[in-house]
């Protein structure tokens, strides 16, 4: 039907159709897109060799101590036959850039670079310069980039010197120089008849493997790279290796087929049921690479439908983690929807200590006593409950060495020095057939049948949790994967939606004149006027009532009241918050150990403890105790923790760090899910706001009925702003990470005296026998049990509250202006006309500019039905 329709000769009716063009193949291509997997992490975290051992051919992919794979690899996943070895096809696909793509890429790392620069060092002039300017598409060329940088480097000698000492220059911002040198060297390399950009080429796997590496690392330059012409071309890519590895910073992905062997992982039915690809991302922070490996993954990841986070199990909490993971979030995905969208896979774990069974003495394990016990193990549960947002069935523990071995696999295509470390790695394993972590499994399991970590280690004990692994990619495309998929068509199907009513409005507008144009914006402004004043702001006026401490969710209509309206989790609820930290105070175990004193009293009063005794440095320790340290965590005979109150305030401090950390990321989370909310009911609107042909309506508008340019640019700033909550709220969330409560403060809010000792301590006197009795009473106990836990709640919640008024404080008073900046419905005319100077009966308009033709109330007139009216009405209802 698009193609019925009449396009009026406007910039604006060329660009929404080319608009609806873009969408609707964006939406086809998602539709028919396989489910995606990618793998991502840091580069040091041994992806590429877990995935290569995951299809059960260790050395499929470059495995190397430094970054290696600088694009995205696409591994297009088959089954084999029965007996038959997993293998990579003979040939690669490599897919290049177009000039679009090319053109984002740039922009990307220019924008960071100026953003960083004018914060930085405003002197350099790199906004004045850069800002706006895309070297790949402009006239000029990189003529402007290349005038500007030298100015990061030292001048030469006799040079005027440079307005900022480069000494103070962080190399950071040469390198990524240097990087946007590399692109503009391949760019201008390869320009003529036989241009690689949108060029697809299949080439030998063998050469794609020695010419697509990242450059080593190399020293920051101390001057100014120099342009280098290194010609190559779509026809010598296919066989020259050096020309491959010229071409490299304009390539977009390497996509490799690989036929899995269904001895080693049976994908048949899977793959029968869902067409599956596996993207193996670029490390994040690897030297070499400091812009474009970003950019391409950030455009790569909106499609991904399963996110396999690969973390290491001896740091799982990483700065290149949770970059991804910003990624993702930028995208406008809520941290929910992420956590349904992400695995978990905790590496290298046959590095991990074994927790002392001597530390852990007794049958019953509770999971929270090896956690204390093990940190490592403690960092896995944290950081990937984190990510995955509780479903402890999405955090597994690997290793592909262990699997290497379990299952006889080859890996001799790998780097001399590569196979070497995996021996070596290999050497250290427990004998075969020893399950070094099986005590610590069954004691789970006979303590809480049903705990995560007793499969967990027994699949790793099996061999090195690669089944494990398997079979959580299976359930997880199976149950989430087709469900990720339609959720991101869905997404194009909005914004196609959006376009098509962009479309018809530019048709209208271009046959009705200008009139209707401003009956349009009154309407665009109720409709945005109504969210304003009757949704958001209402909700986030409702967040400084004083009697939000009263319970753990709000009544106001905080994301939506409308039917379909999506409901994420409201903010971190106080009354609840402080519940949940009253209950971890009364659960430490030292209040347990005094009352349990008392009970053994036959006064039932606590008992005071004795002296330490003097030590023999002739005692041998009696077989059977193990090390020296008891059931109670004691050394010896030194004198119990519950008889100072030092244990109590560092027990106090604890939890209060514990719990105020958690609420800072769970309002954190709430910020990212009502952004990525208010982004998606804002998207129509923004559209609207963005098109040329409104922009300049607007501006015009604004600048006659409120007094001139400057207040316009404020007010329709103030509005474009409310209309991107997403950088409002990345602009907060920063400050939520500077509300932190030293030690003393917190030693100060402990309702006893610090380094003091208690009654019960042997140091203490002997009093009247009434004052023992009152000061040793059990319910002495439970009186400082009461005030400790109740100063707990109240010192979080004000941390919470205070970082609760840190949001509101920006978001109130952000969209009170947005509302105010909105024009009356009397304000949207038309600019008044002068009176006609001829006397052929022109029709004259009224004070408010206004034909007197135009119809009663703004009402539109009629217009016969176009065929972009049928496409709308036909799509809505299919």
């Amino acid at each position: 039907m698009l193609q019925d329709q009449e396009i009026p000769d406007t910039p604006e009716c060329h660009a929404a159709r080319a608009r609806v063009a873009e969408t609707a193949q964006e939406l086809l291509d998602r539709v028919d897109s396989p489910v995606t997997i990618g793998v991502v992490g840091e580069y040091s975290v041994g992806k590429s060799l877990l995935l290569g051992t995951l299809l059960g051919c260790p050395d499929l992919l470059p495995v190397e101590e430094r970054p290696t794979t600088g694009n995205i690899t696409v591994l297009s996943l088959t089954a084999g036959e029965s007996g038959s070895p997993t293998r990579a096809a003979d040939t690669t696909e490599i897919r290049y850039l177009s000039e679009a793509q090319l053109s984002r890429c740039v922009e990307d790392i220019l924008s960071t670079l100026v953003t960083k620069l004018d914060r930085r060092h405003p002197e350099l002039g790199a906004g004045v310069a850069l800002a706006g300017y895309d070297p790949v598409t402009d006239p000029r060329g990189w003529a402007p980039f290349d005038s500007w940088y030298p100015c990061l480097w030292p001048t030469p000698a006799g040079a005027s010197p440079a307005p900022v000492p480069p000494e103070l220059i962080d190399d950071a911002h040469r390198d990524t120089v240097v990087e946007l040198c590399r692109i503009r060297d391949a760019l201008l390399s390869q320009r003529g008849r036989y241009s690689v950009l949108g060029h697809r080429a299949l080439v030998a796997r063998k050469i794609v493997n020695e010419a697509l590496k990242l450059p080593p690392a190399k020293v920051t330059p101390k001057t100014p790279p120099k342009f280098t012409l290194q010609p190559f071309n779509s026809e010598n890519i296919e066989s020259d290796k050096d020309a491959l590895s010229r071409s490299f910073p304009l390539i977009e992905r390497v996509v490799q087929k690989v036929t899995v062997s269904p001895d080693h992982w049976a994908l048949g039915r899977l793959l029968a049921e869902h067409p599956v690809q596996l993207l193996d991302f670029p490390g994040i922070g690897a030297a070499g690479s400091y812009g474009r490996d970003k950019s391409l993954s950030r455009r790569a990841l909106v499609d991904v439908h399963t996110i396999l986070l690969v973390v290491l199990s001896s740091r799982p909490e990483s700065k290149g983690a949770s970059e991804f993971w910003d990624m993702l979030l930028e995208d406008g995905r809520s941290a929910d929807a992420l956590g349904q969208a992400a695995l978990i896979a905790a590496n290298v774990f046959d590095r991990t200590h074994l927790p002392s069974l001597a530390a852990l003495p007794g049958t019953a394990l509770p999971v929270p006593d090896l956690l204390r016990h093990a940190d490592e193990l403690n960092g896995i549960h944290v950081y990937g409950s984190k990510f995955v947002r509780g479903r402890q069935d999405g955090i597994v523990v690997t290793s592909a060495v262990p699997a290497i071995r379990a299952y006889e696999l080859s890996y001799t295509r790998l780097s001399d020095e590569t196979r070497e470390r995996v021996r070596a790695a290999m050497g250290k394993l427990p004998p075969p057939g020893e399950r070094p972590w099986e005590p610590i499994a069954a004691r789970l399991e006979s303590t809480d049948p049903g705990n995560p970590w007793t499969p967990r280690l027994r699949a790793y004990d099996k061999d090195g949790g690669i089944d494990h692994l398997r079979h959580a990619i299976e359930d997880h495309v199976r149950r989430n994967g087709v469900g990720q998929k339609l959720e991101r068509a869905e997404r194009s199907r909005r914004k196609l939606d959006a376009a098509l009513l962009t479309l018809r409005r530019q048709v209208y507008r271009a046959a009705a004149g200008g009139n209707a144009a401003y009956r349009e914006i009154a309407e665009t402004f109720a409709e945005l006027r109504f969210l304003l004043d009757k949704r958001v702001r209402p909700a986030l006026h409702a967040l400084r009532r004083p009697d939000r401490l009263d319970g753990g969710g709000f009544e106001a209509p905080i994301y939506g009241d409308g039917e379909g309206a999506s409901a994420p989790a409201a903010p971190p609820g106080l009354a609840e918050t402080a519940a949940a930290v009253h209950r971890a105070v009364f659960q430490w175990k030292e209040w347990h150990h005094l009352l349990e004193r008392a009970d053994r009293d036959p006064q039932h009063l606590v008992t005071k403890s004795g002296p330490p005794t003097s030590e023999s440095d002739m005692r041998i320790d009696y077989p059977g105790f193990g090390d020296a340290t008891g059931a109670d965590g004691a050394v010896g005979d030194e004198d119990p923790a519950e008889d100072s109150s030092d244990a109590f305030v560092e027990h106090f401090q604890h939890t209060v760090e514990e719990w105020g950390s958690n609420g800072r990321e769970a309002l954190r989370e709430w910020c990212q899910d009502w952004a990525a909310h208010w982004q998606q009911e804002f998207a129509p609107l923004r559209e609207w706001f963005a098109d040329p042909g409104t922009s300049r309506l607007l501006i015009e508008l604004y600048s006659r009925r409120r007094g001139g340019t400057a207040k316009a640019r404020r007010q329709l700033g103030d509005l474009w702003t409310c209309l991107n909550p997403g950088k409002a709220i990345e602009r907060i969330t920063p400050a939520l990470d500077h509300r932190e409560r030293d030690k003393g403060e917190l030693a100060g809010r402990f309702p006893a005296r610090p380094h003091h000792a208690l009654a019960w301590h042997h140091l203490m006197r002997d009093l009247e026998e009434h004052i023992e009795e009152r000061e040793r009473h059990p319910l002495r106990i439970i009186e400082l049990r009461q005030h400790t836990a109740v100063a707990a709640a109240r010192t979080v919640t004000d941390l919470l509250d205070e970082l609760l008024g840190v949001v509101t404080d920006k978001l109130v008073p952000l969209y009170d202006l947005a509302s105010a900046a909105l024009l009356d419905e009397s304000d949207i005319v038309p600019p008044r006309q002068e009176p006609p100077d001829d006397s052929h009966g022109s029709p004259s308009h009224g004070p408010s500019g206004d034909s007197p033709d135009d119809h009663e109330g703004g009402a539109q007139p009629d217009h016969d039905e176009q065929p972009i009216d049928r496409l709308i009405s036909t799509w809505s209802v299919d």
